[in-house]
């Protein structure tokens, strides 16, 4: 039993998460999240917030009302779930962006329904620690690894854009160690940070296209059709650009 209790006065919703909760420690499948607000539009509009790129961090620590889940925890495909609730509840699932037109080069606007968006099946099975297992061919090494939460993302996007005097920036590498827990049972964390520093390129990248191709979550592609009659794809991008549209700034 839960041994909180939420204010009567705050209109909320409960959310499915996509990834059915197997990915938190407590295991929680939905999240009870308030719907957006007057006062939501000051988070909305502070320049501050805007500035230091932490609009949607602030709205999502306001709108979550489960006090026993760590928002920083939230992985991005439940995030986006979440946002595009937020979203569609405030303003409906009628949503205006910009693409390109590939035949002439020029921007255009379309209107693209929210609502027709689909959350992908999620079939990988979790074992007793939350891990995933993997088999990685050129190596011969079985893995277990976990997806990574909205703070790691944000860990590794600080680390990509720090100032270093190292030309190259292990953005990649630390991808890995932070996702890989085991390599054929060893969790020493020397030799997982090792074998990674001397694992050959296509394992990599066949490894991060396994857990893009399987991870839970939305699918946020859409087909347009363009000016000039080409059919295109285009991606739902989120940002504060998904809700400040709708407060005419």
């Amino acid at each position: 039993m839960e041994k909180f209790t939420i204010d009567p006065t705050i209109a909320y919703d409960v959310v499915e998460l996509p990834s059915q909760g197997v990915v938190y420690k407590n295991g929680k499948k939905s999240l009870r999240v308030a719907y957006l607000t007057a006062s939501d539009e000051n988070i909305l509009t502070s320049p501050n917030l805007i500035q230091n790129d932490t609009v949607i961090e602030e709205l999502l620590k306001r709108k979550i009302l489960d006090k026993d889940f760590d928002v920083t925890e939230l992985i991005n495909e439940d995030k986006q779930a979440i946002l595009i609730f937020l979203r569609n509840t405030a303003f409906g699932t009628e949503y205006e962006l910009e693409i390109l037109d590939p035949q002439t080069n020029k921007p255009f606007t379309t209107k693209v329904d929210l609502s027709v968006l689909k959350v992908k099946d999620f079939k990988l099975q979790a074992d007793s620690n939350g891990e995933y297992s993997y088999f990685m061919k050129n190596v011969k090494k079985n893995i277990t690894f976990k997806f990574l939460t909205n703070q790691q993302e944000k860990d590794l996007e600080l680390i990509k854009n720090s100032k270093s005097d190292n030309l190259v920036v292990p953005t990649n590498t630390k991808r890995l160690e932070m996702m890989i827990k085991s390599i054929d049972g060893q969790r020493d964390q020397m030799m997982i940070y090792q074998f990674i520093q001397q694992l050959p390129i296509k394992d990599s990248q066949d490894f991060k296209k396994y857990v893009n191709e399987n991870k839970p979550g939305i699918d946020l592609t859409i087909e347009v059709k363009t000016p000039s009659g080409e059919i295109v794809k285009s991606y739902i991008d989120f940002g504060v650009e998904f809700f400040r549209p709708f407060y005419g700034i």
